[in-house]
């Protein structure tokens, strides 16, 4: 049930990336809330991959941009949970990683920052969906 509130808020994001490019300084709202719903659930990659395919030639005219690391993430975390367990140190390797290219593409570090904790917080909200924030 949270794949089409997580791909319609990413289309949210896609068009606040869009409306307000060189306004505000703005986190990559779409990478952040496809990556946290992959690193909550290893079964989101059938719905995010395609999320991310659609982020990088909205904002990017390129699909070479997040997706070839966000299709890696998948097989990465289903080897890290089968040798380690399911963990955070894993997962948030994997969210750095997720998010490298974007800095690698010319977005500035506050971005990139600005991307990382909302990609954390989202994440946190999608493994506990009963908690209600403050």
């Amino acid at each position: 049930m949270t794949a089409p509130y997580i791909l319609l808020l990413s289309l949210l994001g896609l068009m606040f990336n869009l409306a307000l490019a060189g306004l505000v300084i703005q986190p990559d709202w779409a990478a952040a809330l496809l990556l946290a719903a992959m690193l909550a659930q290893r079964g989101n990659w059938v719905w995010a991959l395609p999320g991310f395919w659609a982020h990088d030639l909205v904002l990017h005219w390129s699909s070479l941009v997040c997706l070839p690391v966000a299709v890696l993430i998948p097989f990465f975390l289903a080897k890290a949970d089968e040798r380690l367990g399911p963990g955070l140190p894993q997962r948030i390797l994997l969210m750095f990683a997720g998010l490298f290219p974007l800095l690698w593409f010319g977005w500035s570090f506050s971005q990139w920052l600005l991307t990382l904790m909302v990609c954390t917080c989202a994440w946190y909200f999608i493994v506990h969906p009963d908690v209600k924030p403050a």
